[in-house]
């Protein structure tokens, strides 16, 4: 069945909007900014060239030169500093 709105042709009266026309234009053009900054990021990028390669070189120069803070031996210096590293195995000490 039809209700008496829809017989007679009229709607109800409109929803209520949280958001007033100014403010929605204000947000839409917020979102055009920022579309338009990405964009202009994404140009940049684009024109840079490829940065893998400076990464390969940025690695391979790194690589090269030794860190001062590592040892250069694989082996302990002093076996009784590798002392405090080692597993207890008697449980009587606790």
């Amino acid at each position: 069945m039809e209700s008496v709105d829809e017989q007679q042709g009229t709607q109800g009266p409109p929803t209520p909007s949280f958001m007033g026309k100014h403010r929605l234009a204000a947000a839409i053009s917020h979102l055009h900014n920022q579309i338009n900054l990405i964009q202009e990021e994404l140009d940049q990028l684009q024109t840079l060239g490829e940065s893998s390669l400076v990464c390969n070189q940025l690695i391979s120069s790194v690589e090269s030169i030794p860190d001062p803070l590592l040892p250069m031996t694989k082996a302990p210096a002093d076996d009784s500093w590798e002392r405090w590293f080692r597993v207890r195995t008697n449980s009587r000490w606790i």
